[in-house]
C-alpha cells in the first residue's frame, strides 16, 4: 500500500545536504524525494490506519507522524528528535517519525547488511521489548517501508 499523511510542505535539497552532514549519513534517493515532495507529515485525527507489521514479534504499529526538515511545526523536525536522542540511537542514524504506540521510526545507514528502517520502542510499550532489545527491523529501503504500510 502507501503511506497516507497530510504533508508539511517541501524540503530544500540544500537543507537535506546539511542534515546528512550534521549526522554523518548519506540518505537514499527515494527518501530524499519524499522529503522534497512532502517533507514529512501527520496523520491528523488518526484518519488513516497507516499500519505496518513487525514480523519478528508479530506486532502492528500505526504511523502517526513522519518528521521533516525545518517544518516550522512543533515536534515535527528530524534534527530536533535526532539531536535529543542522539546518545540513545545507532551511530549514523536519524529519527524520521513516530507511531501511535509512542516509539520512533529510525533510518540507520550502517553501511552493512543491517542498515534500513527500524522501529525503536524507547518506552517499552511492546511486550517483547527490554533493555537488551527494543529496536525492530522493518524494511531495507524507504520504498520497501512505504510498500508495507496498510490502510
Amino acid at each position: 500500500m502507501v503511506l497516507i499523511i497530510e504533508p508539511f510542505g517541501h524540503a530544500e535539497y540544500e537543507n537535506i545536504k546539511l542534515l546528512e552532514k550534521r549526522f554523518d549519513i548519506k540518505l537514499p534517493v527515494d527518501y530524499k524525494e519524499f522529503l522534497v515532495t512532502q517533507n514529512g507529515g501527520r496523520n491528523s485525527s488518526y484518519t488513516f490506519e497507516n499500519s505496518i507489521k513487525i514480523d519478528q514479534i508479530d506486532e502492528v504499529l500505526n504511523i502517526d507522524t513522519m518528521f521533516g526538515i525545518n517544518t516550522g511545526i512543533k515536534n515535527a523536525d528530524i534534527e530536533q528528535w535526532t539531536e535529543e536522542y542522539r546518545n540513545d540511537i545507532f551511530e549514523h542514524s536519524i529519527i524520521i517519525g513516530d507511531t501511535i504506540q509512542h516509539g520512533f521510526l529510525l533510518f540507520w545507514q550502517s553501511g552493512d547488511a543491517n542498515e534500513g528502517l527500524y522501529y525503536c520502542d524507547d518506552t517499552y510499550q511492546l511486550e517483547a521489548s527490554s533493555d537488551e532489545n527494543n529496536a525492530y527491523f522493518l524494511a531495507k529501503t524507504f520504498s520497501e517501508f512505504t510498500d508495507l504500510i496498510e490502510n
